[in-house]
């Protein structure tokens, strides 16, 4: 380990903690701005609110494949809009089961309302839509569009 490196580098990370760059961190990005938290019982449960649904999305040479997790959640509860041709909008109702909620010990799922918004890697149009549900988890295809080669003209 070269020791005057590290010298270095104490010396610098204590300027700018003179300088108040990393006490105030904090004060400008609080974790509430990233998480809702939720307070249950004995636990807290700290939930990131865009991330909900979690979602891949996957290409290759014909077509975009996205995947939408939505495990118990009833179909009927979903609505998926193309808002326009490089946004997608999920939104629908997780319900908790109907078990009370004095009984729980540790609870980790989201329960609520939720909306998302993914934007497409490419664009698409309604009608080139492909809606599937498999084993809780939304499947979403459309074709890739091709590339339109201009027209050139010669004299």
């Amino acid at each position: 380990m070269d020791v005057e490196k590290v010298k270095k580098w104490v010396d610098f990370t204590h300027n700018f903690q003179k300088s108040g760059l990393w006490p105030n961190m904090n004060d400008n990005y609080p974790p509430e701005k990233f998480f809702k938290r939720e307070e249950k019982k004995d636990s807290v449960v700290l939930k990131k609110e865009t991330d909900y649904p979690k979602i891949d999305v996957y290409k290759d040479g014909t077509h975009i494949y996205i995947f939408i997790e939505a495990p118990g959640i009833d179909p009927k509860a979903i609505h998926i809009s193309l808002q326009s041709k490089h946004q997608l909008i999920i939104k629908g109702t997780v319900q908790q089961p109907s078990l009370s909620p004095e009984t729980a010990i540790n609870t980790e799922r989201y329960y609520g309302d939720f909306e998302r918004t993914i934007q497409l890697p490419e664009p698409t149009e309604p009608q080139l839509i492909q809606l599937g549900l498999y084993h809780g988890v939304i499947q979403i295809i459309y074709p890739r569009l091709n590339e339109i080669t201009p027209l050139q003209f010669s004299w």
